[in-house]
């Protein structure tokens, strides 16, 4: 079995603004999704953050990581870091394990970003992982003056000419939103370049059959939703010839024993969290995530990507330490 980490990437910007968040996420009804800020104030504070957990992550042993998306944040609430010059930065101390960014895809120029991936995979020492995503934030698209209702169709668009530009194909190319004339780029990538496409409902699974390399699930899909979706992944999957790669998601903490686990996290899911509860979770000690990881393993997972619950830096970095001294030696073995 894998396990990978994604960053948050989320960052209050005062303690006020602080405050602020945690009165929105009391008036919220239950369930509702909300991203959760980590931890420090500050930018230059704020990138080493992320420089130490992706540090952090290369220590334990883990197989992949990825840095996530946003847009048209408001700096007076929040800071949030742009993902293909993040994970370039942090390409200095992630060495040789595979790297990446989840994108969201009716954003990006097919063009531009084929060559933002290839000008990445001239420096990069391992593998990279291009994850689409399509967003569901109306602000986003209000400030990039483009219809919310235009997203699968750019990202549908946006994967078979990113995948050919990759390869090396000359482009000519008159679609819906993109136009492409005579279009190649360079430097070609000299490492393998994985796309895949993450969603939360079963249209996005069967998406991922057709376009991916891999299917990445929602972070807070219940067990029942994921045997439907990964039945509807696997049907796409066969229907084209390909091998089935679906790739769980879950958020996590590794404590020192079950209860310290719990005490940590019952804090944040009191708070709200996301929308999820502890069976969304891998949350307890080493024994028991390794415990979770096996149920998932035998459910059809061998890869599972995992980001931290936590916004404390320490208690985060702490867990990537139980994960790499007493998580990652048995998962070799699933």
């Amino acid at each position: 079995m894998k396990l990978g980490t994604s960053l948050r990437f989320l960052f209050p910007t005062s303690p006020a603004t602080h405050d602020r968040f945690r009165q929105i996420l009391a008036s919220m009804p239950k369930g509702a999704f909300i991203e959760r800020p980590m931890g420090a104030y500050t930018a230059d504070e704020q990138a080493r953050n992320l420089m130490d957990v992706a540090a952090a992550a290369r220590a334990a042993g883990l197989d992949s990581l990825l840095t996530g998306d946003s847009h048209g944040g408001n700096s007076a609430y929040a800071a949030t870091f742009s993902p293909l010059p993040t994970i370039a930065r942090l390409m200095s101390v992630t060495g040789d394990m595979p790297v990446g960014v989840v994108l969201l895809a009716p954003f990006y120029h097919p063009m531009l970003l084929a060559e933002q991936i290839s000008t990445l995979a001239a420096f990069a020492a391992g593998p990279l992982i291009v994850t689409f995503v399509l967003g569901g934030r109306p602000p986003q698209f209000q400030a990039f003056g483009l219809e919310e209702g235009s997203r699968v169709g750019r990202l549908e668009e946006t994967v078979p000419l990113v995948r050919a530009l990759l390869a090396g194909e000359r482009v000519n190319h008159r679609g819906r939103y993109y136009t492409l004339e005579n279009a190649t780029i360079s430097p070609l990538p000299r490492v393998p370049v994985e796309i895949w496409i993450g969603g939360t409902v079963p249209a996005s699974a069967e998406r991922a059959g057709r376009l991916g390399d891999a299917w990445l699930t929602g972070q807070n899909a219940t067990e029942d939703d994921l045997r439907r979706q990964l039945d509807r992944y696997r049907d796409a999957v066969a229907r084209d010839g390909k091998p089935a790669r679906p790739v769980l998601r879950r958020d996590i903490y590794v404590g020192e024993s079950d209860d310290e686990a719990r005490g940590v996290v019952g804090t944040i899911l009191a708070e709200g969290y996301r929308g999820t509860g502890f069976d969304q979770l891998l949350v307890g000690s080493a024994n028991t995530v390794v415990e979770e990881l096996r149920r998932y393993r035998d459910m059809g997972f061998d890869y599972v990507m995992v980001r931290h619950i936590v916004g404390d830096h320490q208690l985060m970095l702490r867990s990537f330490d139980r994960i790499g001294r007493a998580v990652m030696p048995r998962v070799r073995s699933l």
